[in-house]
């Protein structure tokens, strides 16, 4: 495939991957998003595919299979060319998964009873990302979801609290009327749209924490005590700490919750796991 650009630049890409890496490079993909808007027929065909098939999943304020599938997707669109390179080298295996391979695409641990290894899970797609490649990736990827579901929020003509209020008037919205059902259906769309922007803004918050804490743990591998001590000095920068607060918090979503206990914390003992004590 071949790419014209402004001033008759052209770039050729021999494969899919190549594409792949050239978008992760931010001229590159400004050169190519530029090229499909002025004339998509001079884009490369395996981009013009990509921006012509989107892909939507459909969620809700809850944590199902589906939801597993989005921050699957969003770890993948995250990635820069050496986290494709990894993930796409745990993928294919043909003597049963690596310790790694089981973690990243949540399979079973090898050797559990009447476990076996058929040939189809041989494959692994971009929705079987089941755990956080790493903790900058996964931030990127809550980045990516802030992102969409700001653009998403922005397209509807009135804010959620707008439409609140509306409903309130039951003399412009009569009860049973097509015209609230409709209101009520835009609004449930947004509460989705709020729920998943609190969750991406809530992990991101979470994510630099653990960040800050694994940094603290580096000084104190470095320096001794010290840094350990100054770091017990300002509790709100403690996970755990965070954490507890989030439980305490009747307005913070369970599923929420669970995902900066439950998923966020096995990714920080795992990098804490790395330093001695």
């Amino acid at each position: 495939s071949s790419m014209s650009g402004e001033g008759g630049t052209s770039s050729s890409f021999s494969s899919r991957r190549d594409l792949l890496h050239a978008m992760m490079d931010p001229t590159m993909a400004s050169s190519l998003r530029e090229a499909f808007e002025k004339s998509p027929s001079s884009a490369p065909s395996s981009y013009r595919h990509a921006v012509r098939h989107v892909k939507r999943v459909r969620v809700c304020v809850s944590n199902n299979e589906n939801t597993r599938i989005l921050f699957s997707m969003l770890r993948v669109l995250a990635c820069n060319s050496a986290e494709i390179d990894h993930i796409s080298r745990l993928g294919p295996y043909s003597s049963g998964p690596s310790t790694a391979a089981q973690r990243l695409f949540g399979l079973p641990v090898v050797g559990t009873p009447g476990e076996q290894h058929s040939s189809s899970s041989t494959v692994r797609t971009c929705r079987d990302i089941r755990y956080p490649i790493n903790l900058n990736n996964e931030r990127r990827a809550m980045e990516l979801l802030l992102d969409i579901t700001g653009r998403a929020l922005s397209k509807y003509p009135t804010s959620l609290a707008q439409d609140n209020a509306d409903l309130l008037d039951e003399t412009a919205y009569p009860k049973y009327s097509n015209k609230r059902n409709a209101k009520l259906q835009v609004r449930g769309e947004k509460e989705v749209l709020h729920h998943f922007t609190l969750w991406a803004r809530t992990a991101m918050h979470v994510i630099d924490i653990i960040v800050h804490e694994l940094s603290e743990e580096r000084k104190t591998d470095s320096e001794g005590a010290h840094a350990t001590n100054a770091n017990h000095n300002n509790e709100e920068l403690e996970f755990d700490y965070v954490i507890q607060a989030m439980e305490d918090d009747d307005d913070c979503h369970f599923t929420i919750l669970r995902y900066c206990s439950d998923v966020l914390g096995a990714v920080r003992r795992d990098e804490l796991g790395k330093y001695p004590y």
